[in-house]
């Protein structure tokens, strides 16, 4: 298990390079000059009299940017006594890629397009709220659905099985946005029933930051009601499908006839047997959830107004905030390579028969 996961880790580092690679290239032929669109940030002045300052400014924006140096490692320059072939210059460790390299891992991703504010002042805020409303979320959901599926696979074609098949097939068939929206218009609407706020995590008149953390989690629980209830009712319906089925599936194999032929008892044989064995696809969606950080909270933060990564990814793509795009898209790279691993090592722990270091 040790030998595996150090491959893996290992593995990883080329998978990042190259989507580090392909964020870089992206900041690159994003449009415009990085330069023109952050000097509406700076004090640049106007008219021929600051015309110098301005010029001054542009070069340490691009010093500051890493903009003034080779674009790569090495770059390919032909003249007429290299023909046909051209000549490689090696530039060594002073080019832009490994500038903007050495910036990411530290977090650092630039500047904004749209604010001019630092990239990571924006984005880890943002990354922790969406990241914590995933996670609790899910838990819930696996809370809720294992002992649905658990239940109905002990009893199948029960009056429960069938009763929570049909609530729960009709819960799939509904998009999550329009349950959050049905949400937003039943529980936060003067009209209806006005019992939760509409928008964000904490009013901006009233909320001092001062409070401790017992008051302001009381201050945001309100604002956090239904966004943590659309968030698990997207897994609940798709998670307890799952566990019921791949009980029932368990539930005809050899080694469980045999464990009831021992005198175990029937719930013994359900949940110390089955349901470990039954866990493997419950585990690809814990793997899921870093992605699902980033990718699955647009819509949901976009319609409560959640200042979480999803709703910042919405806003760059409409201001054309490059930069902002680009380290998102590099975080969700990340995250996807963190949440395979995770899984991988989960099925060894669940599943004994896998032997990753044979």
């Amino acid at each position: 298990m040790l030998n595996y996961t150090i491959r893996r880790l290992l593995w990883m580092v080329p998978t990042l390079l190259a989507i580090a690679l392909f964020s870089f290239w992206i900041s690159i032929e994003a449009p415009g000059d990085p330069v023109e669109r952050l000097m509406q940030f700076s004090d640049d002045g106007s008219g021929s009299a600051n015309q110098q300052r301005t010029e001054q400014l542009k070069e340490q924006w691009r010093q500051r940017l890493g903009l003034d140096k080779p674009l790569f490692y090495y770059s390919m320059s032909a003249t007429e006594t290299d023909f046909p072939l051209p000549r490689p210059h090696f530039h060594g460790l002073n080019n832009q890629f490994h500038h903007w390299l050495r910036n990411a891992i530290r977090g650092d991703f630039g500047y904004s397009y749209f604010d001019g504010e630092a990239i990571g002042t924006k984005l880890w805020p943002k990354l922790r709220l969406s990241f914590l409303l995933t996670v609790s979320s899910l838990l819930l959901a696996f809370a809720i659905s294992i002992p649905i599926g658990v239940f109905g696979a002990s009893r199948p074609d029960g009056h429960f099985d069938r009763y929570s098949a049909l609530v729960m097939f009709m819960m799939y068939s509904l998009p999550t946005f329009f349950v959050g929206t049905l949400l937003l218009y039943t529980f936060s609407n003067p009209d209806v029933l006005y019992w939760f706020p509409e928008a964000g995590i904490q009013n901006p008149v009233t909320f001092d930051h001062d409070w401790s953390l017992g008051r302001k989690l009381q201050h945001w629980l309100p604002h956090l009601v239904l966004p943590f209830v659309t968030f698990t009712y997207g897994s609940l319906a798709y998670l307890s499908r799952i566990t019921r089925s791949g009980l029932a599936e368990e539930q005809q194999k050899d080694y469980i006839t045999t464990a009831r032929a021992k005198g175990l008892s029937e719930r013994k044989v359900l949940w110390k047997h089955s349901l470990r064995n039954a866990l493997i696809p419950l585990i690809t969606v814990i793997g899921q959830v870093f992605p699902i950080t980033v990718g699955g909270s647009v819509i949901i933060e976009t319609i409560f107004s959640l200042p979480g990564i999803g709703w910042e990814a919405y806003r760059a793509i409409m201001n054309y905030d490059y930069p902002v795009i680009v380290a998102i898209f590099t975080l969700g790279g990340l995250l996807t390579v963190v949440g395979y691993i995770t899984s991988d090592l989960l099925y060894a722990w669940a599943d004994p028969r896998i032997r990753y270091d044979r």
